[in-house]
């Protein structure tokens, strides 16, 4: 068993029940995979490169252009750091996601999310169901700094009317 914690994700690796050879990967506190074939440290160094991977290629919102759908969950990136539309994507705060899911959906063209949305989903605390993610029940939660920034800023972006007279020559 190893547990640790690589660029802001608690890493966990377990022996799968049942399947010798293979092992449990839990990452953010959800089970990406029950029966993951290796051993605990090619598991790690798998895990490792997914992240290194997502990181280097965007980031939430970005990354689903350019490598698999399956990397747009919250749970693959650092907690507190990304908003999640109602799709269930990670973007970054205020911004959307490019997946191709997302961007032919209208619902998902959400932003900028409200300022005070939960931390782990886009409710607002009035409306706010504990069960709108059934696999993930949970209650109204602040959201971080870094959140409340990201959405402010999109706000501001998207109601600044002003523009630049080159602009309009050009």
């Amino acid at each position: 068993m190893i547990r640790t914690t690589y660029r802001g994700r608690a890493i966990k690796v377990l022996a799968a029940r049942g399947k010798p050879g293979h092992v449990k990967l839990v990452i953010n506190g959800y089970t990406t995979n029950n029966a993951w074939q290796g051993d605990d440290a090619q598991a790690l160094d798998w895990v490792r490169q997914i992240i290194d991977r997502i990181e280097d290629n965007g980031g939430p919102g970005m990354v689903a252009m350019l490598i698999p759908n399956q990397y747009t969950a919250a749970h693959w990136y650092e907690p507190g750091t990304v908003d999640v539309n109602p799709n269930g994507h990670a973007t970054r705060p205020g911004s959307i996601c490019m997946c191709s899911r997302c961007t032919t959906d209208e619902k998902s063209w959400f932003a900028p999310l409200p300022v005070d949305a939960c931390r782990y989903c886009h409710q607002t605390p009035d409306n706010h169901r504990n069960d709108f993610d059934l696999m993930n029940p949970h209650s109204y939660k602040e959201p971080t700094d870094t959140q409340r920034a990201g959405r402010q800023a999109a706000i501001d972006d998207y109601n600044d009317t002003s523009y630049n007279e080159d602009d309009e020559a050009a």
